[in-house]
């Protein structure tokens, strides 16, 4: 699944899926991964493609992209077709 479904139909071109939105309420996050995770989504509205982003083998409009300060991984699905790109950010791998 690309999680192009998942898009809801605010003007946000950015959405979090349950799992992240759950991650990033937890008051157990430690403080600088949950920074790290919200630089990124400010990346991610400059540009859909931050640096160091690459796409997920195997599943077509997935791409992976590290955290700040080597705290994690996010995967994200992006619908280029819209304009502008709608941002489907899926989860968050800590890396500890």
């Amino acid at each position: 699944m690309s999680g192009y479904d998942e898009f809801p139909d605010d003007d946000d071109p950015i959405s979090v899926s349950p799992a992240v939105e759950e991650f990033l309420g937890d008051p157990g996050t430690p403080a600088d991964v949950f920074s790290a995770v919200v630089a990124f989504l400010v990346d991610l509205r400059e540009d859909p493609f931050p640096r160091l982003s690459m796409p997920v083998p195997g599943r077509p409009g997935m791409h992976s992209a590290p955290l700040r300060r080597d705290l994690g991984l996010v995967e994200y699905a992006v619908n280029e077709d819209a304009d502008p790109p709608r941002v489907y950010v899926s989860r968050v791998l800590r890396a500890d």
